[in-house]
């Protein structure tokens, strides 16, 4: 418990410098503070600039958070870019396993092995394909391609989240008024954007449980 305290003290400190990634981290570590040792963290895209925390730096984060929850808690990562994973080394501890592989690719062998293993993961964080705001497909198709790589390993309380996926919706605005208002339209309904759409489309259909929407979204219960 001493050591959570201090990670959640440490996590205080730099909190502000996350900006749009705050309340979703909070979310994220309370929902693990839930779940039993070992708290087994996969995540893809790795840090890749030392303390440039407008960009996650969630290999981090995850490296302080598993550190506090005691023995055999973990963090494994992957990268494409051998640059990338190099920083990541010099930045965390040994207690993150970093990998320079594609993603999709290496999520099919770990879970493969994990399955075999019997280790359970308790979140997955996707976030190794670049976001093009003006066409988010290749990226929202990557991370879907990772989702079906582990879909066999997911258990009902695994954490799947997704970064860079705030909510869209369709506006007009009002003119009438003393300045124009902007006005969201209830057909198409609001939904999932940015990397996570497509995997949120697919949620949707299995009827996953969306655990929160900010400017990350998570989802659980894949396989009820």
């Amino acid at each position: 418990m001493n050591d959570n305290l201090d990670f959640y003290k440490w996590f205080d400190g730099i909190a502000p410098k996350l900006d749009n990634r705050e309340i979703s981290f909070r979310k994220i570590f309370k929902y693990l503070d839930s779940q039993p040792n070992p708290i087994i963290i996969v995540e893809t895209g790795c840090l890749r600039v030392k303390d440039n925390f407008l960009d996650g730096q969630s290999t981090l984060l995850f490296d302080k958070y598993t550190l506090s929850r005691g023995e055999k808690s973990k963090v494994y990562t992957v990268d494409k870019d051998p640059n990338s994973t190099k920083i990541c080394k010099q930045t965390v501890s040994d207690n993150v396993e970093i990998t320079t592989d594609d993603s999709v690719h290496y999520l099919n062998n770990l879970t493969h092995n994990f399955f075999t293993n019997k280790t359970k993961v308790s979140m997955f964080y996707l976030d190794s394909f670049d976001l093009d705001w003006r066409y988010p497909y290749p990226s929202a198709a990557h991370h879907l391609k990772e989702l079906t790589a582990i879909t066999k390993i997911l258990h009902r309380d695994t954490l799947v989240v997704v970064d860079d996926s705030p909510a869209i919706g369709n506006l007009t605005q009002n003119e009438h008024g003393p300045a124009p208002a902007w006005k969201i339209l209830k057909s198409p309904a609001p939904t999932i954007g940015g990397k996570g759409f497509l995997v949120h489309e697919y949620a949707s259909h299995v009827r996953a449980k969306l655990v929160f929407s900010h400017y990350q979204v998570a989802w659980n219960e894949f396989n009820k």
